[in-house]
């Protein structure tokens, strides 16, 4: 049995004497031979290796992290068994901690997290923070983090705390002697403090249940600061809303007031009396203006009485005809109508709309949609085109008489020009002072308007 080599071993190996008090225990010799390694003395500077005859040198020379001059094999009695010496450098001595080789470190990608990392491995989240109970969260993991990863046994990985020993952290997470032995290859005694000790079989259920507690705990926290957030935020625009609100309240408050102050002030009074004057003085000036209009008025029936009396004196002076005055009107002929198509809607000193009752009208208004042509009620020479006092107009002049097109909305010809009756001389508009699109149609013989409507066909 083992026992009984490893004690005839330990009896026969110079120097053994050391490491022969380890070994009283008898639990420390429930080990089978693959891989099993005596403890350090924690001041010396090499250790004693005991494994079977597949191990080589320089596997455990890579285990321990020394060269490969630095294991040697030393004789045995026993076949199948070999003896190594390890020599650890003095820094290495009692700084290196020891772990098992099956766990090995994983640097994280970006976007992995702890759920991918197990997965891509083949693990259960549970056995991957089995191996990594240093963990605070299972949200935490960032790219480039190095991550623990069990390779073949999988357990719970946790370091010797000072006060703790192997034995101890087996019996209290009751895991298998002999199995935490074969996991991590090296014999429970001779682990100390800062050394890390796989326990296979014990599953971090309660660590990872306590991670998703927390992230619960996490979550609900979150949830409710926003909450928090969201009310303290309520709560403060119902004060701004509030203290808005008294604000306009009171600006309200004071222009009243101010109001009422202002109404019994001395100013007020001034302006009152200001206004009470300018009052009085717009309707004097109302009235002036009325006695003037039904002066001029009345001037101007006189006028078109007198015009009337001096157009009938004129016609039966000169012993002529209606046909001899239409004749003397234009060299070519008698007037003609100035338009084609058209309605009168004013006659000659007719008062039907305001303009006319102010001001005397001359005239007859053909009306018509805006474009209609105009033409020529008699030959003569343009003496006037353009903007005048009817608007865009037209002056013809022939012998004694002038023919007057006014409030078009665009001229023909040109002033000098010559035109005979029936040319075109413009269009129907509504430029000037109209209530809509005509023709102001307007005979002066001598000066003085006669009524166009005598002297048309």
């Amino acid at each position: 049995m083992l026992s009984a080599l490893s004690l005839t071993l330990l009896a026969w190996l110079p120097g053994a004497a050391d490491a022969q008090p380890l070994l009283r225990d008898p639990a420390a010799l429930l080990v089978p031979p693959p891989a099993v390694s005596l403890k350090r003395a924690s001041a010396a500077p090499t250790l004693l290796i005991v494994t079977d005859a597949r191990q080589t040198s320089a596997a455990v020379a890579r285990r321990y992290g020394v060269p490969a001059e630095a294991v040697d094999l030393l004789p045995t009695p026993e076949p199948g068994v070999r003896v190594r010496r390890v020599k650890l450098p003095a820094e290495q001595a009692a700084a290196v901690p020891v772990r098992p080789e099956s766990v090995i470190d994983y640097t994280v990608r970006p976007g992995e997290t702890l759920d991918l990392v197990a997965r891509r491995h083949r693990l259960t989240l549970t056995e991957l923070l089995g191996v990594n109970l240093e963990r605070e969260s299972l949200d935490d993991l960032k790219s480039g983090e190095t991550v623990r990863i069990p390779t073949a046994e999988t357990g719970v990985l946790v370091r010797i705390k000072p006060g703790q020993t192997a034995l101890s952290l087996i019996a209290g997470y009751g895991a298998d002697l002999q199995a935490t032995a074969q996991a991590n290859g090296v014999l429970p005694t001779e682990l100390g403090v800062g050394d890390e000790l796989l326990l296979p079989g014990i599953l971090a259920e309660d660590f990872h249940e306590q991670l998703v507690e927390r992230r619960e705990n996490e979550e609900k926290a979150d949830a409710e600061a926003r909450i928090l957030a969201q009310y303290t935020r309520f709560t403060q625009w119902k004060k701004d809303r509030e203290r808005a609100r008294l604000e306009e309240k009171y600006a309200k408050q004071a222009k009243y007031e101010a109001y009422l102050a202002w109404k019994t002030s001395p100013e007020r009074q001034r302006r009152i009396a200001a206004y009470q004057r300018q009052v009085q003085f717009e309707a004097a000036e109302a009235a002036r203006r009325t006695r003037e209009r039904a002066d001029q008025l009345q001037a101007s029936q006189q006028q078109t009485a007198a015009n009337r009396a001096a157009a009938t004196t004129a016609a039966s002076s000169s012993n002529i005809g209606r046909g001899e005055v239409v004749g003397r009107v234009t060299a070519g002929g008698g007037l003609g109508w100035p338009m084609r198509s058209y309605r009168i809607t004013s006659r000659y000193a007719e008062r039907d709309i305001p303009f006319h009752q102010q001001v005397f009208h001359g005239g007859i208004d053909l009306a018509a949609p805006t474009g209609t042509p105009i033409y020529a009620a008699a030959g003569g020479t343009v003496t006037q085109s353009g903007y005048g006092a009817y608007g865009l107009n037209v002056f013809t002049a022939s012998g004694n008489a002038t023919l007057v097109y006014g409030h078009m909305s665009r001229t023909a010809v040109a002033a000098g020009q010559t035109v005979s009756r029936g040319q075109l001389i413009g269009y129907v508009g509504c430029s000037g002072i109209c209530t809509g699109p005509h023709l102001h149609f307007e005979i002066r013989l001598g000066g003085q308007t006669v009524d166009p409507l005598a002297l048309l066909p």
